[in-house]
């Protein structure tokens, strides 16, 4: 029986090869795109899934006030943080401490030389903290003494060609360490992303100023393995209390924890080792899946219940010959499931085939082997079973009950049986089409804005070149930082060279802070805020484009011991009327050579150090010519030719160290990374929705015109143009895409503003963002309506008016 409902399923698909083709492909496309949203979903949600210990393990952050006024928390908390709750908190297993060895580093293995980050000094339980599996070394030891380094597989690779290195030297930042241990890489599905753990004993040894036996600086990651079934919100409200009994170490600052499952897509705290993920977006991109698979579906409903006429006589004929309504509802089902299956079968070699190019829309690291993960086959078939019987139920059920002496009466051709049905489902379609093509236009307007905003700086054609790390005297570095400036303003392609210990963009954790700055004399004026620091030389405010709106810059060939420089949110802080009151003023901050309050000699007008999405932030800048980077302004359009000048510079002065150079712009920009994915994942499924819509509608059309060929055969005959016949015939189509606007327009404006609350700096919503969507769809409607209707109209209407 089932055999000769899919025979009779297979015929009538044979026989209508457009419909078939229309539906197979719709659906195809609607089931790829599905598998492709979900495929990124299940990614951004399978962090730290890989740890077995996760469930059970929490973040500390910590909660900054000035007063009683909440300034921002901080992911990175005191050395004393975790040791201190262990001992009071009976909910703590455990803790493991992991500090942040910032940027790039300089890694030495006998004379070979390497740059590379991801490096930490961590406690030995972060190897059970982290699920950190050894593949040579023991975790009892491997991190318990002083300069030893544990280094990842890969790594292992590059520095030794082998992994069998345990006792080999490797000398890391000019300090020597001996690999105690090779780890397996860590999975891509992590917040915490190291390649190289050091003990972290060896911290003092790296940074003198450090002590892990107090409740100061705090620059710590702070991990807690906790009982299991701890709830998270119970566990703060013990550490409001517990904070309150530490007032006289960390003043107004509040501890508080997060669990490690929900930092990359719930957490967007200061300082966080990575960007991480928005719950908003993933939930965004789920809602696009279901939209587009619904689309999908609504085709098949749709042109299934337009065939009614088509398939009414043979309804008839079947009830009369004793056919049941069970029967004919099977068949009609059958028909689904093949449709259904054949369209499956499509979507998957899509998806298999397009799979690495959404990988590389995406920007992440999705798996290349989801034909090995059961979690997919039961989502593929899931997807097959559902869309059978929810785009062929409808159908079968509509199809089934026709009266066989109506229908053979020819009494049926004016039934409007499942019209209204239609109309709806068409609504729903176009109206779910507007939303995403608005939501794709307003980030594609975003981001262009963002790119295009006054950063209060000029960041184009500026190469920047990280210093060497050399074992040289504070002279000898000095004048060969200097020799190199002096070099690269001879060539004709460099207008400007400056240097400093950080740059616009980079990471937060190159940036020294401090909630130290106070003015002189005035009490607690300038509050508990974090104040943001580096050094830069006399020549780095020019470099950059950036204005001094009240006093002066630093004095080259001058030591500037005393002198700093501050923005005007710094000004605002400080609690000073003006930028020119606060020249002159001296700071309850001490200079790092001479030890004695520091004089503001000028102030920045305000520059994006992080990206608009973000508010300006406090920042003061003291004098170095000990450079981190060199900042070189270029001239003229020949960048291959102007890095190769550099380069030729850079090996007569320094001929043994290693070449690392970006583009300030370049690298500031990839704060957007994450926006233009979104958008560019965005408009790709857009644009999908957009053609199964357009190909639903299509076949739609092209049934709403044949039952209507008689119609269009005397109009012809009594004088009507084909441009008459058009309009006549579009006007329905064209109302259904405007009912559609006007549902679709408020719900994208609300989910757009809700979008933009998360910047700073936005565009205003005109309009037109949402009528352009509407024109291209009513243009894309009336285009593929009109195709149909003016290959109709332009027939002979001896021929339709024949049938009869």
């Amino acid at each position: 029986m089932i055999r000769n409902y899919l025979r009779i399923a297979y015929r009538s698909l044979l026989k209508n090869k457009a419909f078939s083709f229309i539906n197979i492909v719709g659906l195809a496309v609607g089931l790829a795109a599905f598998l492709f949203i979900v495929h990124y979903v299940r990614f951004e949600h399978s962090y730290e899934g890989y740890n077995k210990n996760a469930e059970n393990i929490f973040r500390m952050t910590l909660d900054l006030y000035n007063g009683s006024e909440y300034v921002v928390t901080d992911c990175e908390t005191y050395a004393m943080t975790g040791p201190g709750l262990k001992e009071k908190m009976p909910e703590v297993v455990d803790y493991a401490r992991m500090f942040h060895n910032d940027g790039l580093q300089e890694i030495k293995t006998g004379d070979r030389k390497f740059l590379d980050e991801g490096i930490y000094f961590a406690d030995p339980s972060a190897f059970d903290m982290f699920a950190v599996r050894l593949l040579t070394g023991d975790t009892t030891t491997a991190l318990t003494a002083p300069m030893l380094a544990v280094i990842s597989e890969s790594n292992a690779l590059k520095y030794f060609g082998r992994t069998d290195v345990v006792g080999e030297p490797l000398e890391i930042d000019r300090m020597l360490y001996h690999v105690s241990g090779v780890m397996a890489d860590v999975p891509p599905n992590t917040h915490l992303k190291f390649n190289i753990l050091l003990s972290h004993t060896s911290v003092m040894k790296r940074h003198p100023w450090y002590k892990d036996d107090t409740w100061e600086n705090n620059n710590e990651f702070t991990y807690l393995k906790m009982k299991p079934g701890t709830d998270v919100d119970a566990f703060n409200k013990k550490l409001v209390a517990f904070s309150e009994t530490m007032k006289d170490k960390i003043n107004k600052d509040r501890l508080a924890a997060e669990p490690m499952r929900d930092i990359h897509l719930y957490s967007h705290k200061t300082f966080e080792p990575e960007v991480n993920g928005n719950a908003r977006t993933v939930s965004f991109l789920m809602l696009i899946a279901v939209f587009i698979i619904i689309i999908a579906w609504v085709n098949y409903i749709n042109l299934s219940t337009a065939r009614a006429m088509e398939r009414a006589r043979e309804v008839g004929i079947r009830k009369v010959m004793g056919s049941l309504k069970s029967q004919l509802i099977f068949q009609f089902l059958s028909e689904a499931v093949l449709v259904n299956g054949l369209a499956s079968l499509l979507a998957l070699a899509l998806f298999q085939t397009a799979l690495p190019l959404f990988r590389q829309l995406t920007g992440q690291p999705l798996s290349m082997h989801v034909l090995d993960d059961t979690t997919f086959w039961m989502l593929w078939s899931a997807l097959l079973l559902a869309g059978s019987i929810l785009s062929g139920l409808y159908p079968a059920f509509v199809l089934s009950s026709f009266n066989p002496a109506t229908v053979l009466k020819g009494k049926f051709r004016s039934s409007t049986h499942g019209q209204r049905l239609r109309q709806a489902l068409v609504v729903f379609q176009f109206a779910a089409t507007v939303i995403l093509l608005a939501c794709m236009c307003t980030v594609y307007l975003q981001i262009t804005y963002l790119r295009k905003y006054d950063l209060g700086m000029s960041i184009d054609q500026t190469l920047i070149v990280r210093a060497p790390d050399l074992e040289l005297s504070d002279s000898l570095y000095r004048s060969a930082a200097q020799s190199l400036k002096t070099e690269l303003l001879r060539r004709p392609v460099v207008q400007g060279v400056a240097q400093t210990t950080s740059l616009p963009g980079l990471s937060l954790h190159e940036l020294a802070t401090t909630n130290n700055v106070k003015r002189l004399g005035h009490k607690n004026e300038g509050g508990s805020y974090n104040y943001y620091v580096f050094s830069i030389d006399a020549d780095f405010v020019p470099t950059l484009g950036m204005k001094l709106v009240a006093g002066s810059n630093f004095e080259s060939g001058s030591p500037n011991i005393d002198k700093v420089i501050i923005n005007e949110e710094a000004v605002r802080r400080l609690g000073f009327a003006n930028a020119e009151e606060a020249i002159g003023s001296r700071l309850d901050y001490y200079t790092r050579w001479k030890g004695e309050p520091a004089v503001i000699a000028g102030v920045l007008k305000n520059f994006y150090q992080r990206s608009p999405k973000e508010e300006h932030i406090p920042m003061l800048f003291s004098y170095t010519d000990w450079p981190s980077y060199f900042a070189i302004r270029l001239k003229g359009q020949d960048v291959t030719q102007a890095v190769a000048d550099v380069k030729q510079v850079w090996a007569d002065v320094y001929p043994n160290s290693i070449f690392h150079y970006f583009f300030l712009d370049d690298n500031y920009n990839q704060q957007y990374r994450a926006d233009a994915q979104f958008g560019s994942v965005i408009g790709t499924f857009s644009a999908l929705a957009v053609f199964i819509a357009c190909l639903g509608l299509f076949g739609l059309s092209s049934f709403t015109i044949v039952q209507r060929t008689k119609e269009i055969g005397i109009r012809k005959v009594l004088g009507a143009s084909v441009l008459q016949i058009v309009r006549l015939l579009s006007r329905d189509f064209a109302k259904v895409v405007l009912i559609s606007a006007v549902i679709a327009m408020p719900l994208a404006y609300f989910a757009m503003d809700a979008w933009l609350a998360n910047y700073a700096v936005r565009i205003t919503l005109n309009a037109w963002i949402f009528l352009f969507p509407v024109a291209i769809i009513l243009l894309l409607a009336l285009t593929t309506v009109s195709f149909q209707t003016v290959k109709s109209a332009l027939a002979n209407p001896a021929k339709a008016l024949k049938q009869e």
